[in-house]
């Protein structure tokens, strides 16, 4: 049976999700129903990112209680991929909403709306130190980097995997990630102003590199806003569960 796009964008995130947690050396667990890490999980990543809906409720909270059972030393997360559990009896609580967003067709030509930026892929482990000060806000500064790094350096021997920085007056303007798996390519961690522009300018070099494939990612709020504003449409809602570290 053919997946819906929402379902390709779960099992995108998954991947990202597995593709990170391995470059710290921690590696997740693939199931019918969901992805999970037994390891623990670097700043801001899930320990669960379900891939199935409404039908696999009941294994997918089986197997949620069983693993946060183990771990309740630490603050756990799960992602939600189809807003489709209720996982308050377990103790956890809604961290965030947002929507899946895709964008099927062309890419957009950001050639004149923003002539002033150039797209360019993160190679070497100092520009990745550079964009991920960045990213968290801070100046760069590529003799120091605050710990524990999220993107660790062996990421960029990934082929699926670009790091997107926008360059404008010299410095770093913006950026995000692409991520190519499970027949799409995933947008995630955009940073930037305005961020509509990060969004075209990810959006053209997605279409660039992954030449054909649909384009994924999720967003609330103002960013969801400036994801439709670039061309992409909402196409499910998920959820982030967090439960709270053990008193």
């Amino acid at each position: 049976m053919k997946r819906t796009i929402t379902a390709l964008a779960a099992h995108n995130n998954a991947l990202w999700c597995d593709a990170v947690c391995r470059a710290h050396d921690r590696p997740g667990e693939f199931h019918d129903t969901l992805w999970l890490a037994r390891l623990g999980t670097p700043p801001f990543y899930p320990d669960a990112v379900t891939v199935a809906g409404m039908e696999a409720v009941p294994a997918q909270v089986e197997a949620i209680a069983a693993l946060a059972g183990s771990a309740r030393q630490r603050e756990w997360a799960v992602k939600d991929s189809f807003r489709s559990l209720d996982l308050n009896a377990l103790g956890f609580e809604p961290l965030f909403d947002a929507e899946w967003v895709a964008l099927r067709g062309p890419p957009p030509d950001v050639k004149d709306v923003t002539s002033a930026y150039r797209s360019t892929s993160v190679t070497s482990a100092a520009e990745l130190t550079a964009w991920e000060q960045s990213w968290a806000g801070e100046d760069v500064n590529a003799a120091a980097i605050s710990a524990p790094r999220v993107f660790m350096p062996r990421l960029l021997a990934d082929t699926n995997i670009v790091f997107v920085s926008i360059q404008g007056d010299g410095r770093i303007v913006g950026g995000g990630i692409l991520n190519r798996g499970a027949e799409v390519v995933g947008l995630s961690n955009l940073f930037g102003s305005p961020i509509d522009m990060v969004w075209r300018r990810l959006a053209a070099k997605a279409g660039e590199i992954f030449l054909g494939l649909p384009l994924v990612g999720y967003e609330s709020g103002k960013e969801l806003a400036a994801a439709k504003l670039a061309g992409f449409e909402a196409v499910g809602p998920l959820r982030v569960w967090r439960l709270a570290t053990a008193p």
